[in-house]
């Protein structure tokens, strides 16, 4: 299936209703950016731009994994979502896989349901 920038923007509107601990961040680094490139390797994923004169408080120190959540689909396999930032900690990228293992490209007609798990990356 074909990445567009309405699946982005359905991608962005599922992380901002999930119960997340650091949600009022992540809906000002939404507010403060938009979407940019989207990857057509068959994931949906897509690159994130919060402008360069905008303070807002980062998701966290640094660049890498941020977050992963996981959610049901109308498939066999679970979608996953990986959020990443760049040096300033802000959104900066937006993996979206399907099955836990990435196994091939998002079937056309794919629905997230239910989250079923959520994973903070690992600082250190």
């Amino acid at each position: 299936m074909t990445n567009t920038q309405t699946q982005a923007q359905n991608r962005i509107d599922i992380l901002l209703a999930q119960d997340l601990p650091f949600i009022h961040r992540l809906f000002e680094q939404i507010a403060a950016g938009k979407i940019g490139e989207l990857c057509q390797c068959g994931c949906h994923g897509f690159a994130f731009k919060v402008s360069t004169g905008v303070t807002i408080p980062p998701l966290q120190d640094g660049t890498g994994l941020f977050y992963e959540l996981a959610f049901t689909s109308n498939f066999p396999e679970e979608i996953d979502m990986l959020l990443f930032t760049y040096e300033r900690g802000c959104l900066s990228r937006v993996d979206v896989t399907y099955g836990a293992d990435n196994i091939g490209p998002v079937p056309e007609g794919l629905i997230p349901g239910a989250r079923i798990g959520a994973w903070p990356a690992a600082h250190g």
